[in-house]
């Protein structure tokens, strides 16, 4: 064998040595780099007692702060978020079964039954919508009841 072959070889090996070495040290920064990026896992928080969760979830619906209600209630029972939504809805909807509690005195809905009996939907919907706070198509289908009801 010659000197110039052995000289190859002994540079291959060397080479194949340093870029094993520099992998290495590839493979263990990135895992490195890896565990900072992950967050430190957080304690869960205290679970309130029942009669203290109920009140600081009625509470909240009360002030309309329908975010935070969520966020209470999927800390306290530990659920998804579509879960919590859906059942803070269904907490307000027992309280305040036409969305939220009427602004201003009702005088059992007369201005609503008179525009329904002047055939004004599109104002008694209006009046609907902004005393129970409701989306249009709840006031729609609520001002529709009423119409169907006062027609006999």
């Amino acid at each position: 064998m010659s000197l110039n072959l052995i000289g190859w070889i002994v540079l291959a090996l060397i080479a194949g040595g340093i870029l094993a070495l520099a992998q290495r040290r590839l493979r263990e920064s990135s895992s490195r780099d890896e565990q900072e990026l992950d967050p430190p896992p957080v304690p869960a928080p205290a679970r309130l007692a029942p009669e203290v969760f109920q009140s600081r979830i009625e509470a909240l619906i009360d002030a309309g702060q329908t975010i935070n209600a969520i966020k209470l209630y999927r800390e306290q029972h530990g659920v998804g978020l579509k879960e919590a939504k859906d059942s803070v809805e269904a907490l307000i909807a027992e309280r305040h079964p036409f969305g939220r509690e009427p602004s201003g005195p009702v005088d059992a809905d007369a201005d609503i039954e008179q525009a329904l009996r002047e055939d004004n939907l599109i104002e008694a919907i209006k009046l609907y919508k902004d005393r129970y706070g409701v989306g249009l198509k709840e006031a729609k289908d609520a001002c529709d009841a009423m119409r169907r009801r006062l027609r006999g």
